[in-house]
């Protein structure tokens, strides 16, 4: 859920670099030759672009170069080459130079042929794994037309079936005949399964003591174990996990035996890092500079240790004329892995904030406790906590008056005690850009006199998101619900709309809110609820690449609303909007671009009201 407490839940687009490549046309002399296009004939199956790109002459064509006859053979040869791969055996490609005055042009004329169809034979097998589970791995059906990317990237795939069998020295030998007169590509694999081993011993190189301890409390395996790959790619997974390595290597000894005995080599990472960085958000409403300072040492005190100090300083300018908003957050934090329990993380944290936003600014301490560790399974996990903050409220917006203030409690300084316990379980097949799977979480707050606070309140937050793939569109949806019981503290209320919210909304405007005149000019300002609704429908689509990275779109429907209490919540009530985006997937996550449009809702009762549209820049998927 969206709470003003948290503001660095929506990561900010640190970077939107537009490099644009200055191409000088080279200087040429009367009678010199120079390459002025390549040109396809006969094409259907593949298009010119992709035929071009693959070809040597590309660069000629690109610096205005003269064709080499020697390139235009090659470049042939490599044309029929790629229609083999794309099974079309017949192909014939015959290539020549036509030329006028002094501009050449190369002419291919390609005849494609028919495509040839799949069909596959496995031998070899050992008897225990089943044919129907290697053959599952080839992603081609029985005669369905031949890809050559499709069966090469199968063959490490279908060698791991049979390794994590237990046939640890398996082979294969995979091959592809291509008979023209049935037009049939006869892909053949061929397996030496060798014999059905066992894990033995386990070495571990690099770190001794609690460190070591670590390492061998991972392992994926034990002495006596079936052999399997998955069990090895597993334990490295595991021990990258621990954040302490710079490279994990587990690796079987050389031998042909049925005794597989392994080395686990790590090296520490650098015990020492300082970070620093920078970035904006832009949405209707603000222009909001952010900075980043941070320092972490690892193994201090001791080995499981890890102390972190980070520093988020940020300046908003308002656009509605209201001026500038600083906002900053502090803190250190202390980590423990492995406490008590192999995978659990012991955290304590304390630091202090000085926020300002529409309606009041917030400034004052807090600290957390944390303890955080696995049921089961990687991908379930569970969280307990205590929460502490003391929060004095400054310069309250000039809309909200003595009464308001006093209703939404910040009219006096507020301390908050409360238990924390939340259940995640996480099933996506990737956390920055999934296609399948399921996320769940819920979260429980409980605060009151007995722990420490002023303020009695249950707080209930259950969320759940799915992702399914159909080809190369990927459907997402997510539901988000909040209600505060009891007491309502301000620091605790909901806000929504924005980029990972309701897109119809800029930043928090989809909130109970006060709209009046300040300063000659009609604004609106949020100051939050007890309870909220937030649900997002998507279907996300690949367009093209632009520099090599995959530029997609998405079209979207968002609803939501945040109300006083949370029985004032009802479904049919909600705010819809419609909209769609880009995403441009970078190095360092997916750079989007979102633009919401509110379909009903509008009126000037309702929150934000006259605003239609909104327009959100940031990094990293909605949800």
């Amino acid at each position: 859920m969206l709470r003003h407490k948290r503001p660095m839940r929506r990561i900010p687009l640190v970077a939107m670099l537009v490099m644009t490549a200055c191409h000088r046309t080279p200087t040429r002399h009367p009678g010199e030759e120079y390459l002025k296009a390549v040109d396809f004939q006969g094409n259907k199956q593949i298009s010119d672009k992709d035929l071009l790109d693959g070809l040597i002459l590309h660069r000629s064509l690109t610096a205005g170069r003269a064709p080499d006859p020697y390139l235009v053979q090659i470049d042939g040869e490599r044309l029929k080459s790629q229609y083999n791969r794309a099974g079309y055996f017949e192909a014939d490609v015959q290539g020549r130079v036509e030329r006028k005055a002094d501009a050449a042009t190369v002419i291919y004329q390609i005849q494609e042929g028919r495509r040839a169809q799949t069909h596959v034979t496995i031998i070899g097998l050992p008897s225990d794994v089943p044919i129907a589970k290697v053959r599952k791995q080839v992603k081609l059906a029985e005669g369905a037309p031949f890809n050559y990317e499709i069966y090469d990237a199968a063959k490490t795939i279908v060698l791991g079936v049979v390794q994590d069998a237990g046939y640890a020295h398996a082979k294969l030998d995979a091959r592809v005949n291509g008979d023209l007169a049935t037009h049939t590509a006869n892909i053949t694999l061929e397996f030496q399964p060798g014999p059905k081993c066992k894990f033995g011993t386990v070495k571990i190189n690099g770190v001794d003591g609690d460190l070591a301890d670590a390492v061998s409390d991972r392992l994926q395996f034990a002495p006596g174990d079936t052999y399997s790959n998955a069990a090895v790619a597993a334990t490295q997974r595991e021990l990258y996990g621990i954040g302490r390595f710079s490279t994990v290597q587990v690796q079987p000894d050389s031998g042909e035996g049925e005794i597989v005995n392994m080395t686990v080599a790590v090296s520490e990472t650098a015990r020492h890092q300082v970070t620093l960085g920078g970035g904006f958000g832009l949405d209707p409403l603000s222009l909001e500079v952010r900075g980043r300072a941070g320092y972490e040492v690892s193994g201090w005190p001791y080995d499981f240790d890890r102390f972190i100090i980070d520093l988020r300083p940020a300046y908003a300018y308002l656009r509605d004329g209201s001026g500038y908003e600083p906002r900053m957050r502090a803190v250190s934090r202390f980590e423990r892995q492995d406490l008590l329990l192999t995978y659990a993380v012991g955290t304590v944290e304390v630091g202090y904030n000085y926020l300002a936003y529409e309606a009041y600014t917030e400034l004052g301490p807090e600290g957390q406790l944390g303890y955080d560790l696995r049921l089961g399974s990687p991908h379930v996990k569970l969280h307990a906590g205590y929460l502490i903050h003391r929060y004095t409220f400054r310069r309250p917006s000039p809309l909200i008056d003595a009464m308001l203030q006093q209703q939404i409690g910040i009219d006096k300084a507020e301390l908050v005690g409360a238990y924390q316990q939340a259940i995640i379980a996480d099933l996506r097949d990737n956390q920055i850009e999934p296609r399948l799977g399921v996320y769940g979480a819920l979260k429980v707050t409980e605060g009151g006199p007995y722990a420490g606070g002023k303020y009695a309140y249950a707080q209930v937050e259950p969320e759940v998101r799915g992702y399914v793939p159909l080809g190369p569109v990927v459907f997402a949806a997510r539901a988000r619900y909040g209600a505060i019981f009891g007491d309502v503290p301000a620091t605790e209320r909901y806000y929504a709309g924005g980029s990972t919210s309701q897109r119809g909304f800029s930043e928090r405007t989809l909130s109970p809110s006060v709209t009046g005149t300040v300063n000659g000019s009609t604004i609106t300002v949020p100051y939050g609820g007890a309870g909220l609704i937030d649900t997002s429908v998507e279907a996300r689509f690949p367009i093209m690449h632009v520099k090599q990275m995959p530029l997609g779109g998405v079209v979207f429907l968002d609803s939501g609303d945040v109300t006083e209490s949370a029985a004032a919540l009802s479904v049919t009530k909600l705010n819809y909007a419609v909209g769609l985006g880009l995403r441009l997937l970078t190095v360092i996550g997916p750079a989007r671009f979102d633009l919401g449009y509110r379909i009903n809702r509008t009126g000037p009762d309702d929150p934000s009201p006259g605003s239609k549209f909104a327009f959100h820049l940031s990094l990293g998927e909605a949800f």
